[in-house]
């Protein structure tokens, strides 16, 4: 089952830029002789060339885009096929020819045919050589009409030959249509079963499934949709599609690989990490060397800073200095001075009397007393106790002026009492914790494991309170539990009793009684009600556990580590994780041990977020094929298809040639051994069984039509549909052949005339 496969396969935002395609100048050449040109006409790919070379000159996406861009041309643009990516504008204009696999736009269809001859050299009004082109099975009239309507009015085709496309790759490999069998040709929207005995296609045993390519893209598409419902980036249909091409694979069991498929032994082989785009994390990407010039560098920074701001003090200092000089000289020069020189000397300063004057003076001193004393490292003076005098004399012995400072000295006394009695109360807590810590480092010391036990014990209890609350606020928000039923009920409890009359007597509107908080069962339904509490609750136990895990860290780091361990084996163990992670370790959110992230780590942690992991996905998207249920659809499976047919055809023989081709489910790997097993449950025992895939899936119709066109002349001349037999018998017109549809003309009945 496993896939060659890269650990993680980065997937790019989109597909590449196309590759220039330069016209054809040989057209001239290749026509002579009546070479047919062969197109292959897919719903999703077109492939056309000359029979008589080994591939097709042009392959292209079955889509056209007819818009406008005025910043390139006044005029209507057209891009077909690859092109279409080359223009952002011209994706939102983008159609296809067909609907559901069958071909019904016929503008896109006429825009897709220019494109092809002008591409293969073309320049004549019309086409001269014959036309080989697939179409699906059991067409509708409808489609073929207009398509050769299309072909022999605007081109002017000498003839064409309509067969069908997965046939045509049953010619290729086998080389013969006398060989009987039965092709599974599932291509870009449907798949068909088709049977092959008397030498020609029996498409009226034809069986259709309505699933293809697409089907898987999209199916995949919602399951990862599902699995990561808030991914960052969008998932396009592009990347869908190459996942499902690289990494989808068909059971051949489904429900008994299914059922161990996410088990640790599987996993690893199973599971795919998808890579998406995204942004790079800004990390610290120097060296150690770095690190330390850099911090050197620092630190000599800082040292000049310092010398910096010592200088300064320094100077601020002695200028200070200077200044308290001239007002002492100020001070003691006031008795020779008269009053004005001496009241100018004080304006100079700032200065309005002689308090002001006495008051810097005592400030300056103060200052620089305690910058000395700073530099030389003496501890300043305590300060003394204040006094407040008036505090306790009676009023009546004191002036107004008195009474107002004994107001302000209450007020001061009772601040300072309040500050010494906080001061107090801290020392004794501290002196307290300074106990239980030097009480709590003795037991540790002389017990260390009953300390360690004790200390885990605390731990998991703090734990345990977080988890029960994470656990209540789950139940709160589901609006059905338990704990949010009663935390409704107490608050209609609330209510009712809010607007509960007294007695008899009807309360006015507005005339209420606000009591709530009188009783203290008031204040338990609050509690149960609010969540502030638990908030609050919740600070606490993380500083608590913070201080258990330093301790832990400090003493018993294995314990921590230990426990790290187990958290991310118990998630690393359930089936969801491993669904939606894969075999990646897990990320613990709040984690016991201390950890420390290198670059490396940052880096993939950041990209996990932009990951998806492809596990059972892988064999449930091509299982659709053979259970239509997955997806919604009524419809029998594959393997109950192929026993249709063979009921119908009346031919086990056709077993042992089962034929899978297109660009669908037959890509996918494992096809062939799951069809092998299943199709010996609808066989009679000893039935030669045998599937074999085409060489090339997708480009076999193409060869196998070039090469039945030149190989089978007969043939061809017999089935070729010429201007003439489009005149005469309509466009719906088929000459039937080995590999084409069947041809019932439609009669109309015209009732005689009243």
């Amino acid at each position: 089952m496993a896939a060659d496969r890269k650990t993680v396969y980065e997937i790019p935002d989109g597909p590449p830029d196309a590759e220039l395609v330069t016209p054809s100048f040989d057209y001239a050449a290749m026509g002579q002789g009546g070479t047919p040109l062969v197109i292959d006409n897919g719903s999703g790919k077109c492939r056309v060339g000359w029979a008589t070379e080994e591939n097709p000159r042009l392959e292209f996406d079955s889509i056209v885009a007819k818009y406008r861009n005025r910043k390139i041309s006044p005029d209507l643009l057209l891009l077909v096929g690859t092109d279409v990516q080359s223009d952002p504008i011209a994706k939102s204009s983008v159609r296809s020819g067909f609907d559901n696999g069958v071909l019904t736009n016929f503008d896109a269809m006429e825009s897709i045919m220019d494109y092809i001859f002008t591409m293969l050299g073309c320049v004549d009004d019309s086409v001269n050589q014959p036309v080989v082109m697939t179409e699906t099975v059991c067409i509708p009239f409808t489609s073929r009409k207009h398509t050769s309507e299309l072909l022999f009015e605007c081109y002017n085709v000498p003839s064409v030959v309509y067969g069908i496309d997965s046939v045509w790759s049953y010619y290729k490999n086998m080389g013969t249509f006398s060989t009987d069998g039965l092709i599974f040709g599932s291509g870009n929207v449907n798949s068909h079963v088709i049977p092959i005995y008397d030498s020609r296609a029996h498409t009226e045993h034809c069986k259709r499934l309505n699933m293809g390519a697409l089907s898987m893209e999209d199916y995949l598409l919602k399951l990862l949709q599902l699995k990561y419902p808030s991914f960052p980036m969008k998932i396009t249909e592009w990347q869908s599609e190459q996942l499902v091409k690289k990494y989808a694979c068909v059971a051949e069991d489904f429900d008994k690989e299914l059922s161990c498929y996410l088990a640790a032994d599987n996993l690893a082989e199973n599971d795919v990490t998808v890579q998406f785009p995204f942004p790079r994390p800004n990390v610290d990407e120097r060296t150690e060397e770095d690190i330390q010039r850099a911090t050197d560098r620092r630190r000599e920074q800082g040292k000049k800073l310092q010398e910096m701001a010592a200088k300064k003090r320094q100077d601020k200092l002695e200028k200070r200095a200077e200044e308290l000089e001239k007002l002492v000289e100020l001070q003691s020069s006031k008795d020779s001075m008269d009053a004005d020189d001496f009241a100018e000397r004080l304006d100079h300063f700032g200065l309005m009397d002689e308090q002001e004057l006495s008051d810097a003076i005592a400030k300056s001193q103060n200052i620089i007393s305690r910058a000395q004393n700073k530099e030389l490292g003496i501890e300043p003076e305590e300060k003394e106790e204040p006094v407040f005098p008036l505090v306790d004399v009676p009023n009546e012995e004191l002036s107004e002026e008195q009474k107002r400072e004994k107001r302000k000295q209450v007020f001061l006394k009772a601040s300072h009492d309040a500050r010494v009695r906080a001061r107090i109360e801290k020392e004794k807590e501290r002196a307290k914790q300074e106990e239980l810590a030097r009480q709590d480092e003795e037991r540790r010391i002389n017990h260390f494991d009953d300390w360690l036990a004790d200390l885990q014990a605390r731990r998991n209890g703090v734990m345990t309170r977080m988890e029960d609350r994470h656990l209540r606020r789950k139940e709160l928000n589901d609006r059905r539990s338990h704990a949010s039923q009663v935390r409704m009920r107490n608050i209609a409890d609330l209510a009712a009793n809010e607007g509960k009359p007294v007695g008899n007597k009807r309360r006015r509107r507005g005339d209420q009684d606000d009591d709530f908080g009188a009783e203290d069962g008031d204040w338990d339904v609050y509690r149960d009600i609010s969540k502030e509490e638990e908030a609050e609750e919740d600070e606490d136990d993380e500083a608590e556990l913070g201080k258990y895990n330093k301790l832990l860290e400090r003493h018993a780091p294995d314990y921590l580590e230990n426990m790290d361990r187990k958290a991310r084996a118990k998630i690393e163990s359930t089936t969801m994780y491993r669904f939606t992670e894969g075999c990646q370790p897990a990320i613990l959110e709040k984690p016991a041990a201390a950890q420390k992230l290198d670059n490396a780590t940052i880096i993939s942690r950041a990209a996990r977020e932009y990951q998806l992991h492809l596990n059972v996905e892988r064999i449930r998207v091509p299982e659709i094929i053979f259970r239509p249920g997955l997806i919604g659809i009524d419809q029998a499976g594959l393997v109950e298809t192929f026993e249709g047919v063979f009921r119908q055809a009346k031919r086990q023989s056709l077993a042992s040639n089962v034929f899978i081709t297109g660009g669908g489910f037959s890509q996918v790997s494992g096809i062939v051994s799951r069809l092998q097993r299943d199709i010996q449950t609808i066989t009679p025992a000893h039935t030669p069984i045998k599937v074999t895939r085409a060489a090339d899936p997708l480009l076999d119709a193409w060869r196998g039509a070039a090469q039945w066109s030149i190989t089978e002349l007969e043939a061809f001349s017999a089935s070729s549909i010429t201007r003439q037999d489009y005149l005469e018998f309509g466009g719906e017109y088929l000459r039937e052949h080995a590999a084409s549809n069947r041809f019932a003309p439609i009669t109309t009945k015209y009732s005689p005339s009243s």
